[in-house]
């Protein structure tokens, strides 16, 4: 039994237990899996393209769902959203403007470059204070409110916008630097370009350029210190730095400009190798920080969506578990992407929400729709809906390496995957060459015995094989009977 590698094209295609291709298929925690479709369970489509979304969980533990579009932020209750946009009026953020949001103990925090920084306890967001600055980053890191990337209309530098400045305070609504008001800011310089990204690493924030990487450390009366971490890498936007650590052992891992990375605290190492070349080829770079980065915290895996060709929205995805260290492939078109937890649903709630059962969306049984509180995978599509990562499992496919040797004809007589999880329906289309440099010719389709295997009858020197799976499937491995059919 070969065990599967994962989806690899930028490697040797003659490796054992490579994918030189797949789709809908990722890298599980017992092997190569389906994946699951995406579902739309209670709420409805918001009025425009999503443009960042966040559940933030309060003191009493109890969360919030925020979206926001161009013009408005929205508050999602149990099937509807509620418009939170600030009294004052409409947002208007640029083309190429996000939300990105952070929970301060009660008060939800949401930053735009374009708008003063947003604040809300209950209900509809307000300016944090006149004099509070504009940012394209919020984080929340060692009890203070993290800006990044900002405009200060006015407060200190005279509208001075600082793509490289930082802001650190211990309230959103004091904003005069001093050691009294525990506010502080500053600007990254040392190294070209605007701010990226900023997430929190335990008691320290790292914050990322175009490709240079600096901790951030509350130094006490002095304020924040950030120092140059070493080499030349960084991060091309906030959405795709996921912190899959803990608080006390963080670890981030996240989407450079030529490869994917994880960062432990001492210098981020590459980890895209199988398919760093496939992906940042085919990376629509114009519209590059568009790309989203979603966490799968039960399954141990981050899903990153990125454009290509004349795309603008992401619309391929590469999967990766950082436990088996593999990759696999789901593409979808998504407009954003969030870590999403449901308010569930009890029956003496469904009569108030659904009149009859006829109503009632069509989810599976173990859909975050019925359950409070547990974290799901969730993107929302081209249609401004909000859709989990966990609905039934369709059709999924994965194509093998090549399998022989120049020198020798072999003769292939069965593939036999060892399924964990054996799929309803499933076929193989055998391709074949003499050599490797040749193009691949293809020979029969054939469908799944009973026993969960494939026969075929083909000679040549290299074979490789396409399947097609229908329903839940999950391979660690795979073995094809192959024995000496002649020299050359």
């Amino acid at each position: 039994m070969i065990p599967l590698v994962g989806y690899a094209p930028d490697l040797d295609n003659t490796l054992p237990g490579i994918l030189t291709n797949c789709s809908a298929f990722i890298p599980g925690l017992k092997g190569m899996e389906s994946a699951p479709s995406a579902q739309s369970g209670q709420l409805p489509a918001l009025a425009s393209a999503a443009r960042g979304a966040a559940v933030l969980r309060k003191l009493d533990n109890s969360t919030r769902f925020i979206a926001g579009t161009t013009t408005h932020l929205y508050e999602a209750a149990t099937t509807s959203w509620t418009d939170v946009v600030r009294v004052s009026g409409n947002y208007s953020l640029g083309s190429d403007t996000l939300w990105r949001f952070a929970q301060y103990s009660d008060q939800t925090l949401a930053a735009a470059k374009s708008e003063i920084l947003q604040v809300s306890s209950s209900g509809a967001f307000d300016d944090a204070a006149a004099d509070a600055p504009k940012a394209a980053i919020v984080e929340i890191a060692n009890g203070f409110v993290m800006l990044f990337d900002v405009n200060d209309q006015g407060a200190v530098f005279d509208s001075a916008d600082r793509p490289h400045g930082w802001w650190a305070a211990r309230s959103t609504t004091t904003w005069t630097p001093s050691v009294a008001n525990e506010a502080y800011t500053g600007s990254l310089t040392s190294t070209a370009g605007k701010i990226r990204a900023a997430r929190v690493f335990g008691s320290a924030v790292i914050v990322y350029k175009d490709r240079s990487m600096y901790q951030g450390i509350y130094a006490g009366q002095s304020g924040w210190d950030f120092t140059l971490i070493p080499g030349e890498i960084g991060a091309m936007s906030q959405e795709v730095v996921v912190n899959v650590g803990t608080e006390r052992n963080p670890v981030h891992i996240f989407m450079g400009f030529e490869d994917f990375y994880i960062f432990d605290g001492s210098r981020p190492t590459p980890i895209g190798t199988p398919l760093q070349k496939t992906v940042f080829t085919e990376l629509n770079k114009q519209y590059s920080y568009t790309s989203r980065a979603l966490h799968d915290r039960v399954n141990k895996r981050v899903f990153f969506y990125y454009p290509v060709g004349s795309s603008v929205q992401p619309d391929r995805c590469v999967v990766y578990n950082y436990k088996t260290n593999q990759w696999g492939r789901d593409d979808r078109t998504i407009e954003a992407a969030v870590e999403f937890i449901g308010a569930g649903l009890t029956y003496n709630d469904l009569g108030s929400v659904y009149a009859t059962y006829n109503d009632l969306p069509d989810l599976t049984y173990d859909s975050s729709f019925w359950t409070a509180g547990y974290p799901t995978p969730a993107i929302f599509n081209s249609s401004h809906v909000v859709q989990t990562l966990d609905g039934p499992v369709g059709m999924s496919t994965m194509t093998t390496g090549d399998y022989g040797l120049d020198e020798q004809l072999s003769l292939l007589s069965r593939v036999q995957p060892q399924f964990l999880s054996r799929p309803s329906s499933a076929s193989m289309t055998n391709y074949y060459r003499d050599n490797l440099g040749d193009a691949l010719t293809t020979d029969q389709t054939v469908t799944m015995d009973s026993k969960g295997r494939f026969d075929v009858y083909r000679t040549a020197n290299w074979h490789r094989a396409l399947f097609n799976f229908t329903g839940t499937t999950v391979i660690p491995g795979l073995r094809a009977d192959m024995q000496v059919d002649g020299l050359e």
